[in-house]
């Protein structure tokens, strides 16, 4: 009976793991019961956020026979708790009306003090002019009536010093009596759990729920190992959730899923053709400027430990990750930053320079992702031998995609781009096309101390009609390398300590006559 009776009373109050989802959590609560046939278990003081019909519980080597939840108030729990702070205010408000009654007869024995002295002075005024005045009276009379005034000031000064203090007393139990007069409005879970499992054995029971109020977003810090070849990334996570409950000392897991989304595949729709009568227009010609951010893979990376490594398991399209060490994530919504894990990924340095977009030089490395979990899309913090030399985002990369960080500008490069020539002329048999011609000269220097090598990118039109032409010019710089598909130049120019090279570009675009070109 007794082993019954603890059974029964078996319950668990604090959340020991859980799963945090970018817009929600998953919070499991575990306890221990000692087995039997339809042995009954108490899960109390679950967050009123839990959704209802998400209460799940299981346990090892047996079946659960049932269970029920339902949302109560605290009013019974903390009811003996609120009578006793009315009990205790109420002796308050009793001895701060006898403090208030004995400062009034203070105050009131003062002004006898002050009459005594009043009447002293009246009588020694009469006696001044007699032949031998009394003077032993006129001490005993100012004697008694000093005396009545101080013993009245010590009074008064000792009785306002009890009175504020039983006041703050006062103010500092009504504040306890309004909190536990609220928590007695607040709601909670209780859930009731009949579980099976062989007798005489001790098993595990875990119930699991979901709430609301829970995020993570993940936070990274690039360190860049120019020597190496190679970039130390670390994955952070900013846990925020007010669900109300703190989740101390729990094992955490993030997760990259997205309950909250929809999974229903999409429906294809008709698709209908039709037509209807236009009036020819003629061609317009125009420029379309596409940015395109280029990466190349990368070869593979190292994880490293870092107090604790965190292990990733994949779930589909979906990975989770578990952060190495018990944590604490209060539940009032105050953001917690986590280490999660690191990763030594193998990098290509450059100095890159796009001068018709700025003029200046970044320091660039192209990676492969190679930690054992895709990175979602976050803030990076980019960090040299210097320090912090940047900070963006990132978008999100799959596990192996190709990315590109950037650690901030190099002051010892100077870029400088000149227009040379922007001309348009009429070509051809009687002058059936029109010819643009476009020249731009470039200047790298290296005003460094060691010797470098800059990769300057300039951009040559890519045409999307058989009709017009593109052709690079002949005082163009040779060297270069051009990928038809996105038209981007780039020269690899090699500097000394304190060198300075010239770049020469120069291309033509020939178009029929019949086009617009005012988009030139």
């Amino acid at each position: 009976m007794n082993a019954l009776i603890l059974t029964i009373l078996a319950s668990t109050s604090a959340a020991d793991r859980v799963v945090v989802f970018p817009d929600r959590a998953q919070v499991t609560r575990l306890t221990t019961v000692t087995c039997g046939a339809r042995v009954p278990v108490t899960f109390e003081h679950l967050p009123p956020a839990a959704a209802q019909d998400s209460f799940r519980a299981r346990v090892t080597g047996g079946a659960i026979d049932g269970m029920r939840a339902e949302l109560v108030t605290q009013e019974k729990e903390f009811s003996p708790k609120a009578e006793a702070l009315t009990r205790q205010l109420e002796a308050l408000q009793l001895e701060l009306e006898g403090t208030a009654d004995q400062l009034l007869r203070a105050q009131a024995q003062a002004r006898v003090g002050k009459q005594y002295g009043d009447i002293a002075v009246q009588l020694v005024s009469r006696e001044l002019a007699a032949e031998r005045p009394d003077l032993k009276s006129w001490q005993s009379a100012f004697d008694t009536s000093l005396g009545a005034s101080l013993t009245a000031a010590r009074q008064t000064a000792e009785l306002n010093a009890k009175l504020r203090e039983q006041r703050l007393q006062e103010e500092e139990l009504r504040r306890q009596l309004d909190e536990v007069r609220l928590a007695q409005g607040k709601q909670s879970w209780t859930v009731e759990v009949l579980a099976s499992c062989p007798a005489g054995k001790t098993a595990e029971l875990a119930l699991t729920y979901l709430v609301g109020g829970a995020s993570w977003t993940p936070v990274y810090e690039a360190r860049a190992d120019e020597a190496g070849g190679s970039v130390d990334f670390s994955t952070w996570a900013t846990i925020r959730q007010g669900t109300g409950e703190d989740w101390s000392q729990v094992e955490l897991t993030l997760s990259t899923a997205v309950p909250s989304q929809n999974a229903t595949p999409p429906e294809l729709k008709v698709l209908q053709v039709t037509a209807f009568e236009k009036a020819p227009e003629k061609k317009v010609l125009v420029r379309r400027e596409e940015y395109v951010e280029r990466a190349q893979v990368g070869s593979g990376g190292e994880s490293l430990n870092q107090g604790g490594q965190a292990v990733a398991r994949s779930q589909g399209l979906s990975v989770q990750l578990l952060v190495p060490e018990k944590s604490v994530v209060p539940g009032d919504n105050a953001p917690v930053r986590l280490f999660v894990g690191k990763t030594k990924m193998k990098a290509s340095f450059e100095l890159r320079t796009m001068p018709k977009v700025m003029p200046v030089a970044f320091r660039v490395a192209e990676l492969t992702n190679q930690a054992a979990w895709p990175l979602l899309a976050g803030r990076v913090d980019a960090f040299r031998t210097t320090g912090l030399v940047g900070r963006y985002e990132l978008e999100r990369v799959p596990q192996g995609g190709a990315f590109t960080l950037t650690f901030g500008l190099e002051d010892a490069i100077r870029v400088k781009r000149t227009t040379v020539d922007e001309l348009k002329r009429d070509t051809g048999l009687f002058n059936g096309n029109k010819r643009f011609t476009y020249a731009y000269a470039f200047e790298v220097a290296n005003y460094g101390k060691a010797p470098v090598e800059v990769t300057l990118a300039e951009h040559l039109p890519v045409s999307e009609l058989n009709d017009i032409a593109v052709a690079v010019g002949e005082k163009t710089t040779a060297g270069y390398q051009l990928d038809p598909k996105d038209g981007i130049a780039k020269w690899k120019v090699s500097l000394k300590a304190g060198e300075k090279k010239k770049v020469d570009f120069a291309f033509r675009v020939d178009v029929p006559s019949s086009y617009e070109t005012g988009g030139l």
